[in-house]
């Protein structure tokens, strides 16, 4: 899907990554930077396709195959911390998704869900529930298509959505370089991406008041002017002292 490296244009700026919304957060980013540039398009749109769309977002921004992730191993006494490229090919994900998935039961009842999307992303948010059973029980029912959810379900409905869309439930493993545990760990994309494109725009903040301060350019001047030759003019003003 065709994107925009982030960072090139002054609404970039005004984007609130502190934002608890993360729903709205990742609407957001994508709306600024993704064609088609719509925030009601993006919010239809399921959640693997927003993360994969938030992931190239990030790769046309920072450029290279792969991004860099920091672990700690888990193994009790070790904690040593993990270095892993996580090679933006293992994210390329087949779309369209299918419309709907079948949950087999041990029983032999089918439990037919639809992909959750960015609105439901966003009505869960505002639902609040009491407890972790209250909240799985509303998803159920709002993603059913056809069956009546059961107790039990939420797990086998959980496996089965990520089969189809497994940027949901994104997980890699792990080898502990000194100790050789083992273990598979979840890895939040959305948050890994967001968590960069954060410290990009402080960065970029931190550009635009050297260059304003310097040459007494507007935000939109700077952000104009490519970033390589940008770079060259920072450059200048470090070296000037």
């Amino acid at each position: 899907m065709p994107v925009r490296p982030f960072g090139r244009a002054v609404e970039d700026l005004e984007i609130d990554f502190a934002s608890s919304d993360r729903p709205a957060l990742v609407t957001a980013v994508i709306a600024a930077c993704a064609d088609p540039p719509a925030a009601d398009y993006w919010w239809r749109r399921p959640v693997g396709e927003r993360t994969q769309a938030l992931l190239e977002l990030l790769r046309e921004s920072e450029g290279g195959e792969s991004v860099a992730l920091n672990l700690h191993c888990t193994a009790a006494g070790c904690g040593e911390r993990l270095e892993i490229e996580l090679p933006y090919a293992a994210f390329a994900v087949r779309l369209p998704a299918p419309a709907q998935v079948d949950v087999a039961r041990a029983d032999g009842g089918t439990l037919t869900l639809r992909l959750p999307t960015g609105e439901d992303l966003r009505a869960w948010r505002a639902l609040q529930p009491a407890s972790r059973e209250q909240a799985l029980t509303a998803m159920l029912n709002q993603l059913r298509v056809a069956g009546e959810p059961r107790p039990g379900d939420a797990d086998c409905a959980a496996a089965a959505l990520s089969d189809v869309d497994r940027l949901v439930a994104f997980t890699v493993l792990c080898t502990c370089p000194v100790c050789g545990h083992e273990a598979e760990r979840d890895i939040d994309l959305d948050g890994l991406a967001l968590f960069r494109l954060a410290a990009q725009q402080r960065q970029l903040v931190r550009d635009v008041h050297a260059l304003a301060s310097h040459y007494g350019w507007t935000e939109r001047d700077i952000l104009a002017v490519p970033p390589a030759r940008r770079a060259r003019y920072l450059a200048l003003i470090e070296a000037a002292g």
